[in-house]
């Protein structure tokens, strides 16, 4: 299988969207124990911060004074809601069925369109501010609060777009912008503290509130397929050379010291098989509590490239099961990646040929309303 042509295949592959926040308990305790004693301290310091972001963030639209944009320190231009960070609403019990979180984004032609999954009715849509069109989306973990990147001649934008109660979206407001030029894949934590993006020569992780952030590089390769694990652990598909010959799955905890992307933990690599050279995993998506890490299988089969998705230990990288079947990829509609996920991986929505829910790793077909026509292309253009 040539690169070239395996390259093609890519953009059959989901990247789906899930996580929830995990609490550190040792973090939170050790804070208890510090609280009593710095309260004065952490008061103070509270009431500053407040004062210096109500001085220095302000939120605008595209316009004659946008801030220059940096590819390494993009220009803030908004927070969530002025002067702080507002999180993302209620997140999806653990054990939770899709129906929890209903509610998908998908870009068709530059616009954003909201669709209940289930019932397949349009809860709304929304056009890009003018001269720009939305060219990816990406979901917290309440199925409430989406990322959406436009790009245009002058920028590429980042927007907060919140949906309400009904799943109707609300006006895009301005997040950060970085310079023309390609969008970037991105995720953002589930409790929409934290974004993560691509760079040409790695990744970087910014924090929505403030613009601060930190960034990781590698010498040969890029990631794709970002994925996160509360605001902890980003899941992520790494390609040596620029080359799906061989992909491999990584974990990257983001606190610890470095900016070396490498340094990161290589958790899934390709893999020999008895029928053929090919035996990639692709397109990661890891649980919001860590534990497990889904990825699409691509091997050859002995009736030619087959695909499904398995599940793995995100500890040891051990395989855990097959939860879908094998599907032909020469066959029409035969992408295979999984679009949402409980917060253990117990329950999930998946499609492989066909859409389906995963419940205690048995794959049960159902429909699921997607845009027609979108599956052969997914990209980053679907969001859950």
């Amino acid at each position: 299988m040539l690169d070239e042509e395996l390259r093609g295949r890519l953009a059959e592959w989901v990247r789906p969207v899930a996580a929830l926040p995990v609490p550190d308990i040792q973090v939170l305790r050790r804070r208890a124990r510090r609280r009593a004693a710095r309260r004065a301290a952490a008061a103070a310091a509270v009431t500053a911060t407040a004062a210096a972001a109500a001085v220095g963030i302000t939120v605008s639209l595209p316009g004659p004074a946008r801030p220059a944009a940096s590819a390494e320190s993009p220009a803030v231009a908004g927070t969530w809601y002025p002067g702080r960070w507002f999180p993302a609403g209620t997140l999806p019990a653990s054990g939770a069925s899709p129906a929890a979180a209903p509610y998908v984004v998908t870009i068709a032609q530059g616009r954003e369109v909201v669709t209940d999954v289930l019932t397949g009715r349009t809860a709304g849509t929304v056009s890009a501010p003018s001269g720009s069109g939305f060219a990816g989306a990406a979901a917290a973990g309440d199925d409430r609060t989406f990322v959406l990147a436009a790009r245009s001649a002058a920028a590429v934008d980042f927007y907060e777009q919140r949906l309400g109660p009904d799943g109707r979206p609300s006006s895009p407001t301005l997040v950060f912008g970085l310079p023309a030029g390609a969008v970037p894949q991105f995720a953002i934590s589930p409790d929409a503290r934290l974004l993560a993006y691509t760079t040409p020569g790695g990744m970087r992780v910014l924090s929505l509130a403030t613009g601060a952030g930190r960034s990781w590089t590698a010498d040969n390769g890029h990631a794709i397929s970002l994925s996160w694990a509360g605001d902890a652990t980003l899941a992520f598909e790494w390609l040596p050379g620029d080359s799906l010959a061989h992909a491999q799955v990584r974990l990257l905890e983001v606190a610890a010291a470095g900016t070396r992307l490498l340094a990161s933990r290589q958790l899934v690599a390709p893999c020999a098989n008895p029928y053929g050279l090919v035996c990639l995993p692709l397109n990661p998506l890891i649980t919001p509590d860590g534990s497990k890490v889904f990825a699409t299988y691509l091997f050859n089969g002995k009736g030619g490239l087959v695909a499904q998705v398995d599940e793995f230990s995100a500890l040891t990288g051990r395989l855990l099961a097959a939860v879908t079947p094998e599907v032909g990829s020469n066959r029409a509609g035969a992408s295979c990646g999984v679009l949402w996920t409980d917060p253990g991986g117990e329950e999930l929505a998946a499609f492989c040929g066909r859409t389906g829910t995963i419940v205690g790793g048995r794959f049960s077909p159902i429909r699921l309303d997607l845009p027609a026509g979108l599956l052969p292309e997914l990209g980053e253009t679907i969001a859950w």
